[in-house]
């Protein structure tokens, strides 16, 4: 148990720091000053983070459906990867498309559609990704080339015209 006189010590000390925040009350302390000041600029930086990260994910995931506009325009053009995926191709043996043993043609973005040599690049990252594939370019120089071979389609991002 406490006694009377550290009872009074208490009280008073209470009372001492309760009437120096009352004096102050409306001005800011030292460390409120600097604690406000920090916190701001976290916020700040944070948010300009976020923002950073907004926008790669736009542009990542931008470049990621314009892949699968090319396979879904490949694969039906090429009955799945049986045929040529050039959309204007005459397919058999007057296909001029043939590299080696694939079927090759470039997406292009303006017209969604096949066409047999790249066209101008419309990347909108320096990173792309296919699958697990990870492609690197500036922006605005990269492709996606369409390989057809046996039922199967590739996708691949190549430099442009």
């Amino acid at each position: 148990r406490r006694s009377n006189n550290d009872k009074f010590k208490y009280l008073v000390s209470d009372r001492i720091l309760y009437m120096k925040i009352k004096e102050n009350k409306g001005r800011v302390s030292t460390i409120e000053l600097v604690a406000i000041i920090f916190l701001s600029v976290a916020a700040i930086f944070l948010g300009f983070k976020g923002l950073n990260w907004y926008y790669d994910s736009l542009t990542n995931g931008n470049d990621s459906l314009m892949a699968n506009t090319a396979e879904s325009v490949a694969r039906v053009n090429s009955l799945n990867g049986l045929q040529c995926p050039v959309g204007d191709c005459p397919h058999g043996d007057k296909c001029t498309h043939l590299k080696g043993s694939y079927y090759v043609g470039y997406f292009d973005s303006v017209g969604n559609k096949i066409v047999a040599n790249p066209t101008e690049g419309y990347n909108q990252a320096e990173t792309m990704k296919i699958g697990k594939n990870k492609y690197y370019g500036e922006i605005g120089t990269m492709v996606i080339e369409v390989k057809c071979k046996e039922g199967t389609v590739e996708l691949n991002w190549v430099l442009g015209k």
